[in-house]
């Protein structure tokens, strides 16, 4: 992965922050998140597909509270607060692997 992807995934890290002060709604995290990973375009399969997994069950999370089709009571604060941490916990990771070249 190149740095310039690294510094798109990292830029992740401080839209979760503005979520957790309350700067950015849900539905605004979803969509900052996907626009980051869009954007770094990373090759890897195992960077992809483990960032698909959590951006999809963030993305479920926040249609549970906000669309109109989602019955009251679905959404799961807890489930959120894990995807969260895992979302950071993932951005970390990528974040900081060692090149190939260095491995």
């Amino acid at each position: 992965m190149e740095d310039y992807q690294r510094g798109l995934i990292g830029q992740m890290a401080a839209r979760l922050d503005l979520y957790d002060s309350g700067e950015v709604s849900l539905p605004k995290l979803v969509d900052d998140l996907r626009g980051l990973f869009d954007a770094a375009d990373p090759h890897e399969l195992s960077v992809r597909d483990s960032f698909q997994w959590l951006w999809a069950d963030l993305d479920a999370e926040s249609e549970l509270r906000t669309e109109p089709w989602a019955p009251p009571g679905l959404a799961d604060d807890a489930h959120l607060s894990g995807i969260l941490h895992g979302l950071r916990s993932w951005v970390t990771s990528v974040t900081e692997a060692t090149h190939p070249s260095s491995a």
